[in-house]
């Protein structure tokens, strides 16, 4: 099993992948980006870079928990995107010429390394 630390570097790498795979699909959809949404995504982002505090959670281990279930619940956000829009592509030519297939590969295999430590942040934070 991977280290936290190459876990995060290679799920940082997948996330700003996906990020600029979104982004060219807006592009094509022609998706106004909004100044408020623009704002939202910034702060989203800063937010995402702070480590929980295990002052404020009463324990390492809980934040462990609770930043892998954050983590998790985003990546099964994305793959449930991802699917959408792979279906929304038959109907929609705009989308043609995205692999939504690796995509949702992509976050199924972010999903599969995750597990692991989302039920070994379980059990400690349990057992602690």
């Amino acid at each position: 099993m991977p280290t936290n630390e190459q876990l995060e570097v290679a799920l940082h790498r997948d996330i700003s992948q996906d990020r600029e795979a979104l982004e060219e699909l807006m592009r094509r959809l022609e998706v106004d980006r909004h100044q408020l949404k623009e704002a939202a995504g910034w702060v989203l982002e800063k937010l995402s870079r702070l480590r929980l505090n295990p002052a404020l959670t009463g324990s390492a281990e809980v934040t462990a928990l609770l930043e892998t279930e954050a983590l998790s619940l985003g990546i099964e956000g994305k793959l449930a995107m991802w699917l959408a829009l792979k279906e929304a592509a038959a109907g929609d030519r705009r989308l043609a010429g995205t692999d939504f297939d690796r995509l949702i590969e992509r976050a199924r295999g972010q999903r599969r390394t995750l597990e692991p430590h989302r039920l070994a942040a379980a059990v400690a934070s349990f057992s602690a």
